[in-house]
């Protein structure tokens, strides 16, 4: 049983589409759990009309207090979501490809057949890139963004890979994750999650698009034109605060991560990837020449010769 976890706040406009994507899943073994963010629109009531529309369990909550936040949300929700199996994170905006369940379970299952269950374990895939009324702006998010499909421990650390709309995460990974996911020193859910899974865990990639990400005035994140000059000179001219505030968030969520699972990799005899994280964290303070070294030896470079003249120049 898969459990669909989705944070809501007022979604009215774009909501009864992702409903009906669920209910077209070819896999029909799942259920739902929504919290609702204190919505002052018509959400709430359009996902009690879906329970009552399709056959699988829908539950729904009001956060008293409102969180806030999208990470707040999730963090939430995946506490409560716990006693299930498998959990899969869903935007309140997207629409899901009908075979994303179908897909996700069976690259899990062949995860699990090579690692064991109580590994965690994390499925995530390709999006492609949607506008406000759904035509198609880019079939891969992965090409669009220019993000890596796959990245080193070093990699992840400096930049994410994983999109949290697309995982697929085993009860092992969950239960690792849940207590901490919602301390300010998170990025985000998704990204702390991919940091486990890399350390503790196994990761599997999906080469193709499982979910039409929407793009519209109101997210809170979305995919960035990677490969536009315009977009990459305007970077390249005006981002120089947004990337070491972007940074030094990484390295301040690189040391929470030390503190909280340092005592678990020194257990599991991780001094490796302990060592990477340690060095990762100290980013900040190293002195100009030391950070390039760090950078070449350890081939953390992001993805796109701009994106790297930036890290060279920028730190």
């Amino acid at each position: 049983m898969i459990t669909i976890i989705m944070a809501v706040y007022n979604g009215e406009k774009y909501l009864k589409e992702q409903l009906e994507s669920f209910a077209r899943q070819d896999y029909k073994e799942w259920r739902l759990i929504v919290h609702d963010d204190g919505s002052s629109d018509n959400s709430v009531q359009l996902i009690k009309d879906f329970a009552s529309s399709v056959a699988n369990e829908v539950l729904v909550y009001i956060n008293q207090p409102a969180c806030g936040s999208a990470k707040g949300n999730f963090a939430g929700l995946l506490n409560d979501a716990l006693d299930a199996g498998y959990i899969m994170f869903a935007d309140q905006d997207d629409v899901w490809k009908e075979d994303k369940l179908s897909a996700s379970m069976d690259k899990m299952r062949r995860l699990e057949r090579k690692y064991g269950s109580s590994t965690p374990l994390l499925v995530h895939s390709d999006l492609e890139v949607a506008g406000e009324n759904m035509g198609i702006i880019a079939g891969s998010m992965f090409s669009y963004s220019n993000i890596r499909r796959n990245a080193t421990l070093e990699q992840l650390l400096l930049q994410n890979n994983v999109t949290g709309c697309t995982m697929l995460c085993n009860k092992a990974l969950c239960n690792g994750i849940a207590p901490f996911v919602a301390d300010e020193r998170v990025i985000m859910h998704d990204y702390f999650a991919a940091l486990y899974a890399k350390v503790f865990g196994k990761t599997a990639f999906i080469d193709k698009a499982l979910v039409s990400y929407r793009q519209h005035g109101d997210n809170s994140v979305g995919a960035k034109a990677a490969k536009n000059p315009v977009y990459l000179l305007k970077r390249l001219n005006n981002g120089k605060k947004a990337y070491k505030e972007a940074v030094a968030a990484s390295v301040k969520q690189a040391w929470y991560f030390l503190d909280v699972y340092s005592g678990q990799m020194a257990e599991q005899s991780l001094f490796t990837e302990r060592a990477t994280i340690i060095r990762y964290a100290g980013l900040c303070r190293m002195p100009f020449i030391e950070r390039l070294l760090f950078f070449i030896s350890s081939k953390a470079w992001k993805k796109g010769f701009i994106r790297k003249v930036m890290q060279v120049l920028w730190g």
